[in-house]
């Protein structure tokens, strides 16, 4: 699978969110490749801490230019399971360079209307690549979540999501928790760090959801 993540919208927290799911591919035993387009190289900054950690599986990864996403994707597709890529914030033309290639798309964004509001720049580039691909999944998911069940927050922002035409909501919230932070500095997945934890199930729901795959 060819999973876009990606938001024009800064601070959603897609880069955690794309590490986290190639963690989760690589331990179903996928060949997995993260494609970093985001000018702080955040991911190849992750793999690095856990190469020279030595954290095992191993998760590929290629750093490409905005104008040259597609076909880098092209080139490695038939070489990998899974190919992740983790697009910029406000990278018009790497989004929809990499929407020519995607075969889904995860939306990462936080509780809040000024998300929802963003969407408005997303969604007509969605339009834009079904043209081609009609049926082309798009997903969103809500990162950052408040854990407290008394904020209605995130609750508002599920229903207003569900009211964007052409977007699906993930099952699962993904809360806003230190382990998801701690485990980044370790080079380590949520479900590696801390794997009975809550993070760490959010992640598995969210990643079955995404490759489609059931409970073992």
């Amino acid at each position: 699978m060819i999973l876009l993540v990606g938001n024009l919208k800064g601070g959603t927290g897609k880069s955690t969110i794309s590490f986290n799911l190639a963690v989760w591919s690589a331990y179903q035993l996928r060949r997995t490749l993260l494609i970093d387009t985001d000018p702080l190289h955040t991911i190849a900054s992750l793999l690095h801490v856990r190469k020279e950690e030595g954290h095992q599986p191993v998760i590929y990864s290629l750093v490409a230019e905005e104008a040259h996403v597609q076909e880098e994707v092209d080139r490695v597709a038939d070489l990998f399971d899974d190919v992740i890529v983790d697009i910029a914030a406000g990278d018009i033309a790497g989004f929809r360079a990499a929407l020519k290639a995607a075969d889904k798309v995860l939306i990462p964004l936080l509780p809040g209307q000024a998300d929802v509001w963003a969407l408005d720049d997303v969604m007509p580039l969605i339009d834009e690549a079904r043209q081609r691909k009609p049926d082309l999944p798009v997903m969103a998911v809500i990162n950052k979540a408040d854990t407290n069940a008394s904020v209605r927050e995130t609750q508002e922002t599920e229903e207003a999501l569900s009211q964007v035409e052409g977007l699906s909501l993930a099952p699962v919230r993904i809360g806003y928790r230190v382990l998801m932070r701690r485990s980044l500095t370790e080079g380590l997945g949520v479900a590696e760090w801390a794997p009975r934890s809550s993070a760490a199930k959010e992640i598995d729901t969210l990643a079955r959801a995404v490759f489609e795959i059931g409970e073992k």
